[in-house]
């Protein structure tokens, strides 16, 4: 992902924007429409009574409307406070960016403020002077102002809707879930180059000598602009290997990345180390956007604080066991992002990315560990690895589509050990059990 892209996506998904964007809507079409009205005026003279209206009338009415509406915008905004404090509660404290970058809860905050501006800015522009002469009244933008007012109590009723809806625990996890989808079906390839995977080359890497760039800035790698450090490598024939994946923490000074040059005494200067860290995009928090993982992590937390004997809520950790198979489904149908980048048969870029089974020990792993007694989480389990194994049969690469067979076999042997370990009564012991068998059959004929 490109910087203007990865920019342009962090500030769309701030809680103010949108909103100042309609503000700056609600101000344009205030200014456009008085305009019209003093044309409409100068040429046919002013009709305040064709829409209804007097100076003193019309003064009235956009300023009701103007209180009202930025009182209910401050409403909304407080409901908004309220539901993030809750969902930062009940489910994960990472989830808080989903509810701030919804557009939803966006428009609405926009449409308030925006109802807010245009009622201001005609309003200055009523004038009554005591005679039809020196009165002005904007008819066409006052009766559009009233539309407007409308238009703001059809918002705030969706608004309540949409607030009811978006802080259930279903609806969070899809959100999170269609986001993670999105992301792979955009970084992830079903086309497999088998040079960019060869491990020959992967082997030989550690033989080269690596100039390490150090980071300039600590915090969360949120992009990494592949793009530009290819070009980088490219001009000045260079091998350039990252050392961080999206995603993960970096500190000041720690390498960023490592570079390699066929030249002797080959040393970048500063210019060069700037160059590198502007295609890093590092800020305080995690990102979706070129960072799957961080989405499956959400998932996980929400399952985690389900499991805790706080919550104790089984009937949302299966939610997200669900959800968390079904993005690993569509994983499993991809190969791993490619390592290697090459130009005109030179190797050039080396990035760090998660493969398949950094992803499936991130979304089973601990809700495993903490489901220890839970029968319903423990069968769900079991049935998402059955699942996965039907979905890797259609993975094209033989030798990583056995790596993955071998993970789910294993992840099933632990689940077994676990109920063996924690189930107390037999008949719940036994449903598991016989729902293993099944799993075992379906993995083995599938291998």
């Amino acid at each position: 992902m490109t910087k203007n892209l990865n920019y342009w996506k962090r500030l769309t998904a701030t809680l103010w924007f949108l909103p100042a964007l309609l503000a700056f809507c609600g101000v344009l079409l205030g200014l456009v429409l008085v305009a019209v009205d003093r044309n409409i005026g100068l040429k046919f003279g002013n009709l305040p009574f064709f829409f209804g209206v007097e100076p003193s009338g019309a003064s009235n009415v956009l300023a009701i409307i103007a209180g009202s509406t930025i009182t209910v915008a401050g409403t909304v905004y407080s409901i908004t406070i309220v539901a993030l404090t809750l969902a930062s509660t009940q489910f994960s404290p990472r989830i808080l960016r989903n509810f701030m970058r919804d557009t939803g809860n966006q428009f609405v905050l926009g449409v308030l403020v925006g109802i807010f501006a245009y009622c201001i800015v005609v309003l200055r522009t009523i004038r009554s002077g005591g005679d039809e002469t020196t009165d002005f009244v904007p008819s066409i933008a006052v009766v559009f102002g009233v539309l407007l007012g409308l238009s703001g109590v059809g918002a705030l009723i969706y608004f309540i809707h949409h607030v009811a809806t978006s802080i259930q625990a279903t609806s969070i996890i899809s959100t999170i879930a269609a986001e993670t989808v999105s992301e792979i079906e955009e970084n992830y390839e079903f086309e497999y180059d088998r040079i960019q995977f060869d491990k020959e080359i992967l082997s030989a890497m550690p033989l080269k000598k690596w100039i390490k760039i150090p980071s300039d800035e600590t915090g969360y790698i949120q992009n990494a602009d592949t793009d530009a450090l290819f070009e980088i490598a490219k001009r000045l024939d260079l091998v350039v290997q990252m050392r961080r994946r999206v995603g993960e923490f970096t500190i000041k000074g720690l390498p960023l990345l490592q570079i390699a040059s066929k030249r002797e005494n080959f040393a970048p200067d500063e210019n060069l180390i700037r160059e590198f860290n502007a295609a890093y995009d590092i800020g305080n928090f995690r990102t979706v956007e070129g960072d799957v993982a961080f989405g499956l992590r959400q998932i996980v937390d929400i399952a985690l604080k389900a499991l805790s004997p706080a919550i104790n809520d089984t009937t949302t950790s299966l939610s997200c066991i669900d959800y968390l198979t079904a993005i690993l489904v569509c994983l499993a149908k991809r190969p791993s992002c490619p390592p290697l980048f090459f130009c005109e048969g030179e190797l050039r870029l080396v990035i760090n990315q998660q493969r398949f089974e950094d992803y499936f020990d991130l979304a089973y792993n601990q809700i495993r560990q903490n489901g220890s007694g839970n029968v319903a989480v423990i069968l769900r389990l079991l049935n998402s690895m059955e699942v996965l194994g039907k979905a890797n049969q259609s993975f094209n690469i033989p030798e990583e589509r056995a790596e993955r067979h071998e993970l789910l076999e294993t992840q099933t042997r632990l689940l077994i050990g676990l109920a063996e370990r924690t189930i107390g009564a037999d008949a719940d012991l036994k449903t598991i059990q016989r729902h293993y068998n099944h799993v075992k059959e379906t993995l083995e004929g599938l291998r």
